[in-house]
């Protein structure tokens, strides 16, 4: 009975290693996946930049198509106040 417990414990030399080699494990394999995690973020990041910069040239697109929508109705009102005006002014003159 002596025998088989002396077999099957282990002393302190090796019960160290044990807890080096599953440490180094740990700090390998949190590294990898650390490593894996880091790529994976800037590629989203890339991926959202890329979208914000695609947006922000829709919006520069839409303010200067509204602008220039604007300017136009501003003309053409300009243009319909003068053609009142000169209906108006025609109508004073009939009257």
């Amino acid at each position: 009975m002596d025998q088989y417990v002396i077999a099957t414990t282990i002393g302190w030399p090796l019960a160290l290693v044990a807890v080096f080699v599953l440490i180094v494990c740990a700090v390998v394999l949190s590294t990898i996946f650390g490593g894996r995690a880091a790529v994976a973020s800037e590629r989203v990041k890339g991926d959202a930049g890329e979208q914000y910069r695609q947006m922000a040239a829709d919006y520069e697109t839409l303010a200067r198509e509204t602008r220039d929508l604007a300017t136009s109705i501003q003309t053409e009102l300009a243009a319909l106040r003068e053609k009142v005006d000169s209906i108006e002014a025609m109508m004073r003159e009939v009257a």
